[in-house]
């Protein structure tokens, strides 16, 4: 089985995402071979969110990166979780479509 990491700034897709992990759910085909993932489907931790979405993007075999017009809110260092989600999957040599 496949997990596929679904990344974008969540408010801009929320449908999309919610529609892309329904299908990959629902398909007789697809649901054999792949497993979405959503972050905010992921139950509450004690763990830092960054922490948290930078483990399942390890963790997945495919990232599938949603971009629009929104870039999202920049931590510190100016830089979006989507942003971080992509940068961490190139450096893993994850499958990456976007």
């Amino acid at each position: 089985m496949k997990r596929i990491f679904i990344s974008s700034v969540q408010r801009e897709f929320a449908a999309e995402r919610a529609a892309l992990a329904d299908y990959f759910r629902t398909d007789p085909l697809l649901r054999r071979f792949f497993e979405p993932f959503l972050f905010e489907e992921l139950p509450a931790k004690d763990q830092q969110t960054s922490t948290a979405y930078l483990s399942q993007v390890a963790s997945c075999d495919i990232y599938l990166g949603l971009f629009g017009d929104s870039y999202g809110f920049e931590d510190s260092q100016g830089v979006s979780p989507t942003e971080h989600e992509f940068n961490c999957a190139t450096e893993l040599r994850k499958a990456r479509l976007v």
